[in-house]
């Protein structure tokens, strides 16, 4: 089936046919904004009709942080948290973000307060569990000895699904097309002399188009070998059920990120759940790319599994089933032994740097990288959108182009940005995917 004739890379004429794989942030910010910009025939390629089940963008909290070591992101996160204010105030919950660690000296720390001094914000410190506590009652469990951080009010959390749903019917409304089930799920990418000419998917055929956009996140390794760039890791989460009352306590609950231990802690949602998140805490797989792609003996082969749901399992691999209930315990000791009633692993697709990768390929013409979250790609979904489209019409400044270009580094990544080391599950675990 072909939806346009290929095109220079260069350009994209405005009637020229764009597929975009992959329906997450990335996808449906790119697409919402190329089809504002007048492209005539954008196309949203994905398994599924989005909020995508197994999506990394689709949960019931996703934090709205403007809390960076550095100051090329935060200043991102100021932009970001204005929009989430204006544009889907409705789905954003004010509330207070709290970074702290098990060290009385932690750079992380003392790097991401002077970033944020410097884009004028206010923070407040405290030293040592009583300090903390003492703006926090609620929480009293038996803190770090030399627990200290600080805390702010810049900061929020989203009901992530349904500021999805917002923006595929903003997206639905603006004309773009959405390509699901057999006929959405892309298997390979069709290359004819280096040159993207489509795509080809489950049911057997192919589309083809003058641009392909790969917004595939952990599921870019099905599809094309990223030479080091990145690599697909997935994080715990975990929630437990509060009473109404036992949450109406927790009201002035902040999101609280302790960089010691990796582990999110966030405030009760609308119908009473607590959740708890692994952000750094990853694990790889060692799947085989189940389009058959040849991928290098030391490049990343880890990847979720493209036919099958992880969540529908309810896994999560008995060490970070512990490293959450410990950081729950640390905080809110009276619900230490609190059954989960639900678990899950998130996929991120992770940077040496955490920096995002939006570029146009350097050997393939016609194919275009967004992807590379880094699991803290979430947040800037009313913005995203503006930067791909610059960097993908060749009209982004510099400063963006160098800091999201396509970086392969040649050799493997496997290593955690904070907390616990990353690691590769085991056959077994991986059984239970």
């Amino acid at each position: 089936m072909q939806l346009s004739s290929s095109t220079p890379d260069k350009s994209v004429p405005s009637t020229d046919g764009i597929i975009i794989v992959g329906a997450g942030v990335f996808g449906l910010a790119t697409a919402l904004e190329l089809r504002t910009r007048g492209y005539q025939h954008v196309f949203v390629l994905d398994r599924h009709m989005p909020p995508v089940p197994d999506g990394s963008s689709v949960d019931i909290s996703k934090i709205i942080r403007v809390d960076y070591a550095d100051p090329f992101y935060a200043n991102l996160g100021l932009e970001a948290l204005k929009m989430w204010r204006q544009k889907y105030d409705e789905y954003f919950n004010e509330c207070e973000f709290v970074l702290m660690t098990d060290s009385l000296d932690d750079p992380r720390l003392e790097r991401t307060k002077q970033a944020l001094l410097m884009l004028g914000q206010t923070v407040h410190t405290f030293r040592g569990g009583d300090e903390f506590k003492a703006r926090y009652p609620f929480f009293d469990g038996d803190l770090h000895q030399h627990a200290n951080g600080y805390f702010n009010k810049a900061c929020g959390w989203v009901n992530a699904k349904q500021a999805i749903q917002a923006v595929v019917s903003e997206c639905t409304q603006a004309g773009i097309s959405f390509i699901t089930g057999q006929r959405g799920t892309v298997i390979s990418l069709v290359q004819a002399e280096n040159k993207m000419v489509g795509v080809k998917v489950a049911s057997g055929e192919t589309l083809t188009c003058g641009r392909v956009v790969l917004a595939t996140g952990s599921w870019t390794n099905h599809l094309l070998d990223l030479c080091g760039a990145a690599v697909s890791t997935c994080h715990p989460m975990a929630s437990i059920q509060l009473s109404k009352d036992e949450a109406a306590n927790l009201a002035r609950q902040p999101v609280t990120y302790n960089l010691t231990s990796g582990v999110f802690v966030f405030p009760p949602t609308a119908d009473n759940v607590l959740k708890l998140v692994g952000h750094e805490y990853g694990y790889e797989t060692t799947m085989v790319a189940q389009s058959g792609m040849q991928i290098r003996p030391w490049s990343s082969t880890s990847a979720p599994r493209l036919f099958k749901h992880s969540f529908e399992s309810q896994f999560i691999p008995d060490d970070a089933d512990a490293a959450l209930r410990a950081g729950l315990t640390s905080l809110l000791p009276q619900f230490k032994d609190r059954p989960w009633i639900n678990r899950r692993l998130c996929w991120y697709s992770d940077t040496p740097n955490g920096d995002f990768i939006i570029d146009h390929h350097p050997d393939i013409s016609g194919l275009f990288l967004a992807t590379g979250d880094s699991g803290h790609c979430f947040k800037f979904l009313p913005i995203i959108g503006r930067y791909v489209a610059d960097i993908f019409e060749h009209r982004a400044p510099s400063i963006y182009c160098t800091r999201w270009a396509y970086k392969p580094t040649g050799r493997p990544m496997s290593r955690g940005g904070g907390g616990p080391r990353r690691r590769v599950l085991t056959t077994f675990e991986q059984a239970k995917l």
